[in-house]
């Protein structure tokens, strides 16, 4: 390699902005109380409200990096993690492979105490071999038998996330919600978080065995303020050992409408272009501007849309006629349907994050940019033909018979 290049990448700091998914961002914008309340349960064991929490919020609103600190936190406290995601074989995956993992990464005074229950069976020198299958293993024992073997040093967290309203979803979910909570009821130390979109974690709730996740702690994940999207800005950019000209702090403050995942996109986009530069100027956060609109739009807020029903999608187009805010009563005519209908689907989007009300009788869109989107696509339509290009005036001929 060129020495002179070399001593290039040297010298280019890294960013600290981090737009990867379920990573950690430097600075955590929001949220300080829960962290703090949160982080406490982890050294005192005394959870109070704390033995259960649902995170909602938006795609790319900061919920994985949520439970991602609270696990590291956790693991720094001398607890068990248990993390996964809600597909299919959630209980399986936890009991064969995370456990037993556990299991083997613990002291070897606890794995003494393991031998005790009889739910695993131990070679001479104290390591896991196998499950004890006399009796059909369970969750619930699990779990209990690792807070008791860990006393007073600490707890088990469990994080699921993604949760999904599907169906078939839902039964695993719950059937392993009715475990946890069997385990509590018998003194598991334990705190469980799920997470997911509004709407899923509602489901959720709907299903039997869950009662006790009613009575969860709720942390919504909404854009931050202004001033929480300063703040992180400027904090993140001097923890790499730079600082941003006002101008361009304006800049990105307002590309990035608080949307976490825009703020570490837009932060990183910024810092790359001139990384070498002790101050990040407004060139570089006109780059990045550019840059992160359209990465933003095919990532997030077209998967987003096209995640919606037909009947959704034609709210939000309905809501996309105006810059701005938009009137419930607007919507009721443009749809031609009655209010009663509307408003279904108004309670529907506003439950999945996607809409809030604005004032009585509006609501206007909370993911930054979907409106626009919104209104490209339905201008591209028009221009090529209801969306097929064109093609509808030359039909395909019929093949020979």
């Amino acid at each position: 390699m060129n020495n002179d290049l070399e001593v290039k990448m040297a010298d280019t700091a890294p960013s600290p902005f981090t737009p990867g998914y379920g990573k950690k961002p430097a600075i955590f914008g929001g949220h300080g109380a829960e962290f703090t309340e949160l982080r406490a349960v982890f050294d005192t064991l005394d959870f109070g409200e704390n033995h259960s929490v649902l995170v909602s919020g938006l795609r790319g609103a900061g919920k994985t990096s949520f439970i991602t600190t609270l696990q590291d936190d956790a693991r720094d406290a001398g607890w068990l993690v248990i993390s996964d995601d809600a597909s299919a074989g959630l209980m399986g995956r936890v009991m064969d492979s995370t456990i037993p993992a556990l299991i083997n990464a613990m002291t070897r005074e606890s794995r003494a105490r393991l031998t005790s229950f009889g739910i695993w069976e131990f070679n001479a020198e104290i390591e896991y071999v196998n499950r004890h299958r006399t009796v059909k293993p369970q969750l619930r024992s699990d779990l209990v038998a690792l807070s008791s073997a860990l006393g007073a040093s600490g707890g088990i967290l469990i994080t699921i996330d993604e949760v999904s309203s599907g169906k078939v979803r839902l039964r695993e979910l719950s059937r392993f919600a009715l475990q946890i909570s069997h385990a509590l009821e018998d003194g598991a130390q334990i705190m469980v978080v799920f997470a997911g979109v509004k709407v899923s974690l509602d489901a959720l709730l709907a299903e039997e065995h869950t009662t006790f996740l009613r009575r969860s702690r709720e942390v919504e994940f909404e854009r931050l303020s202004a001033g929480e999207t300063r703040r992180v800005f400027i904090e993140t950019a001097a923890i790499g050992g730079r600082r941003i000209d006002e101008d361009a702090l304006t800049r990105l403050v307002s590309l990035s409408q608080g949307y976490p995942y825009l703020v570490q996109l837009a932060g990183d986009y910024a810092w790359r272009n001139n990384p070498n530069a002790p101050t990040i100027t407004l060139a570089d956060a006109t780059i990045a501007h550019d840059k992160a609109i359209k990465a933003v739009e095919s990532r997030v807020i077209s998967r987003v849309y096209g995640d919606l029903s037909d009947v959704d999608q034609k709210f939000l187009n309905a809501m996309a006629e105006d810059d701005d805010r938009t009137k419930v009563a607007d919507i009721v005519k443009r749809m031609d349907v009655s209010d009663a209908y509307v408003q279904v689907y108004k309670k529907r989007l506003i439950d999945s994050g996607y809409v809030h009300a604005a004032g009585h009788g509006y609501v206007q869109f909370s993911l930054p940019y979907l409106g626009a989107y919104i209104r490209r696509q339905l201008a591209a339509e028009a221009r090529d033909g209801g969306g097929t290009g064109g093609w509808d005036a030359y039909p395909a001929p019929e093949l020979p018979s």
